[in-house]
């Protein structure tokens, strides 16, 4: 009988190898898909003691090794890149040792790198080694070698998709956790999501911070620091990427995207829905505008736009004291001449007057909402401790705080003159939607439910009212009992800007009433 080969005889010389004088120079390059099969450690050791038992029976010595533990399906592999700048600038080395093709490419990239280097290529349990002495039907039966690899990986993916894509048609986030969440096993042995009792809480300010609009994208991720919030991933202090795709994800929700859709999520919210679209609104605003959240101390840059050519209205200081706004001319010169921050300041007073309303004919709408049944409403804005985060269940509740909204705005005309810069545009922002500046007339639109209100105000002013005793609020306690989106995210940041100033611990006085807050940005 005969004697059975070795492991190693099986891998014998090749034909296409030419001898040599001397060892040869070659690079062993391994790779696992998975760190799970890393840290078995049963795959890579296998690999390499492989190549360097066939290295050691070819007379070559390996110079270096190259060891991957991530997918072969994208280009850009760490080691795999290392590989090939070593390859690259060592002329003297042109010998690659792998295992098998699927553990050196799968993707068509890597293929054409590696054909480019004019290298040999050992793969050593297929027996074959790919070189420029290879014939056509040699190097064809590799190509397609290469392509059932990145078909196999290719359906992986399919496979890997179809079923993420059935996990989030089941409300089941099919990724990992965001940050204030954790992937939890439950009893059901199924991967869920469950929110993080020491992070979550921070995740929830990091919203109300960016709500409240005293703080830019640095000013929040330098507050979450100092609260202690780290990073998902090696327990790193948090970064402004982190803070900005956090306030993006509308995974807090209790709504996800996924592949295009919008699912409804098993897991639970950590914050409202109006209080993440405010948020929204104030990164898109930002973004469009071009303007910083503390532009130079100017109250009003970004605000307005030209009645004449809809460019942004800007502001700058002239002989170092006097503040003048002008159009930007981004499309052209504008006929509209420069204006003093004064001048524009009054008109903003002028129009904020169309909100002033009586104590007597605002305890009318007071009093209405108590009738209904629904909990007093106090004057100014309740403790942040007692007032909801999430989206209230009861439509009192935000009726509740829709009054609170409007008892702030009927007063804004008084305070705005004296308010800080950042407090000014924080009451502009609540109350305008649009404002346009043409022939020394300032014009504004009122956010709902302002402009219901003014109107209502302005209806029982005029002569031959046929409620000239008090107005009729019948249809803003309607809009209020049904708020509008917009109208929810009016309240969600009124109520982070109330939040924010019980934090910063200012004086029962100024805590009554936000506008009359002076904060500081950061």
């Amino acid at each position: 009988m005969a004697r059975p080969r070795s492991a190693i005889s099986r891998y014998k010389r090749s034909k296409n190898i030419v001898a040599d004088q001397g060892p040869r120079k070659a690079l062993l390059y391994a790779r696992v898909s998975t760190r799970d099969q890393e840290r078995e450690g049963y795959s890579i050791p296998a690999q390499i003691k492989l190549l360097e038992d066939y290295a050691a029976l070819n007379g070559m010595i390996i110079v270096d090794s190259h060891i991957d533990v991530e997918t072969a399906g994208k280009a850009g592999r760490s080691a795999f890149g290392e590989m090939i700048r070593q390859l690259r600038r060592s002329t003297g080395i042109r010998i690659l040792l792998v295992e098998k093709t699927d553990r050196l490419y799968r993707n068509i990239k890597d293929w054409a790198t590696i054909d480019e280097l004019g290298i040999e290529v050992h793969f050593v349990k297929e027996n074959f080694v790919l070189s420029d002495r290879c014939r056509s039907a040699e190097k064809f039966m590799h190509g397609i070698k290469v392509l059932m690899a990145k078909s196999y990986i290719d359906n992986l993916s399919e496979e890997a998709s179809k079923g993420m894509l059935e996990k989030a048609r089941q409300g089941l986030w099919p990724s990992y956790a965001p940050i204030g969440y954790k992937n939890v096993v439950g009893a059901d042995r199924r991967k869920t999501i469950v929110i993080d009792p020491e992070t979550a809480p921070l995740v929830s300010l990091l919203f109300e911070w960016f709500a409240s609009g005293c703080y830019s994208l640095i000013g929040v991720r330098e507050r979450a620091r100092a609260a202690g919030l780290k990073g998902r991933r090696g327990n790193k202090p948090i970064c402004v990427g982190t803070v900005h795709r956090a306030l993006r994800n509308r995974f807090y929700t209790g709504s996800f995207d996924w592949a295009g859709e919008i699912y409804d999520g098993a897991h639970e919210p950590l914050v409202s829905v109006e209080l993440w679209q405010a948020v929204q609104d104030i990164l898109d605003r930002r973004a469009s505008s071009n303007v910083r959240v503390a532009p130079h101390k100017f109250p009003f840059s970004g605000l307005i736009k030209c009645g004449h050519c809809g460019c942004a209205i800007v502001a700058e200081i002239k002989k170092g004291r006097y503040i003048y706004y002008h159009c930007s001319g981004y499309h052209g010169k504008c006929p509209e001449p420069y204006v003093r921050q004064e001048v524009i300041e009054e008109g903003f007073v002028e129009i904020l007057r169309q909100l002033e309303c009586c104590d007597r004919d605002f305890g009318v709408l007071r009093s209405a909402i108590e009738n209904e049944g629904h909990s007093a409403v106090t004057n100014g804005v309740s403790s942040p401790r007692t007032r909801m985060r999430k989206s209230p269940d009861v439509p009192g509740d935000f009726m509740r705080e829709g009054v609170d909204l409007l008892d702030m705005a009927r007063g804004a005309h008084r305070f705005f003159p004296v308010l800080s810069v950042e407090a000014r545009r924080q009451i502009l922002g609540l109350l305008l939607s649009r404002c346009t500046w043409a022939n020394g007339d300032l014009k504004a639109t009122f956010a709902q439910p302002f402009a219901l209100f003014a109107q209502l105000l302005a209806s029982h002013m005029q002569p031959g009212s046929l409620n000239s005793e008090t107005p009729d609020f019948t249809s803003l306690q309607n809009l209020l009992r049904i708020p509008t989106p917009g109208t929810r995210q009016l309240i969600a940041r009124y109520n982070a800007m109330a939040d924010l100033m019980w934090e910063i611990g200012r004086t029962q006085a100024s805590a009554t009433r936000p506008y009359e807050l002076e904060v500081g940005i950061v």
